[in-house]
């Protein structure tokens, strides 16, 4: 009798291991997204490398010119208070051209000051703090997270496994995505985002549920924007984001010589 009681609990632990085991919650993009947003909603500090490579047409009078530019760099920021350091090199392919830029960006009772220095010289920008200016807000936007397709397997990067999404952002919907930063555009005219498509990749390290990398590439002959007589196209547009570490850094300074910098109007910085 006692033997038979023993088996029975045995075989009743094992079933419950086996049932227990078999709720584990499954990934689905839905829930690797929302968990990934709480995660860096949290989240005190982050540092990330960016590189961002466009080509464009340049056409005014008949005469057109094709353009490429890259934009690469390291982007540090602290949430409170609310302070971002990017270190850029912004590279042309007309005349070859390449700039080092340093540009810190602070919120301060209600306003967004943004600091950029180039060849050693300063300037200083003042906006009002909207939701699109708002650099304490780091969540990752990818439009309907339920039309995004996570791959069977995982993938194993230096930081660790992770998951991988991949997504197609039609014109309407990258309208959407990017509709907040149309402000920044001012000065080159409407947007047609009629022929453009983005694929994007996102990858969420499994163990911690951080975004890894995202890369976005555009393509199509539908970006593009007309003002005083020039129009520019662009043709293709790579942006590629990797996250290098949250919550490693306590305090960004930005340097006395910024600080000291003269305020231009942000109006006058674009084309009208």
């Amino acid at each position: 009798m006692r033997k038979k009681l023993a088996w029975l609990l045995v075989g009743t632990m094992v079933l419950g291991t086996v049932l227990l085991g078999g709720c584990e919650k499954k990934a689905t993009p839905e829930s690797l997204i929302k968990d990934m947003n709480a995660k860096l909603e949290s989240a005190k500090s982050y540092e990330a490398v960016m590189d961002m490579d466009m080509s464009m047409n340049v056409e005014a009078e008949g005469i057109g010119m094709d353009i490429d530019m890259g934009m690469a760099g390291e982007i540090e920021a602290i949430m409170e208070p609310a302070i971002s350091h990017m270190n850029m090199t912004l590279e042309m392919s007309l005349l070859g051209l390449s700039l080092d830029m340093d540009m810190y960006t602070q919120i301060e009772d209600g306003q967004v000051a943004v600091y950029t220095g180039m060849a050693g010289e300063w300037m200083k920008t003042v906006q009002e703090l909207t939701e699109e200016t708002d650099i304490s807000n780091i969540s990752v936007n990818v439009g309907d997270p339920a039309k995004l397709t996570l791959a069977e397997e995982t993938e194993t990067l230096d930081g660790g496994e992770a998951y991988v999404l991949t997504g197609t952002i039609s014109g309407a919907e990258l309208q959407e995505v990017i509709g907040s930063a149309e402000s920044m555009m001012e000065g080159l005219g409407d947007i047609d985002l009629t022929g453009v498509q983005a694929d994007m990749t996102l990858w969420i390290y499994k163990d911690t549920g951080y975004p890894a990398s995202m890369e976005v590439i555009m393509s199509g002959d539908g970006l593009s924007a007309e003002a005083e007589g020039v129009t520019t196209s662009i043709t293709n547009l790579t942006v590629v984001m990797d996250y290098v570490g949250f919550d490693t850094i306590d305090t960004i300074e930005i340097p006395a010589e910024a600080l000291a910098a003269e305020e231009v109007d942000p109006n006058a910085l674009v084309v009208q």
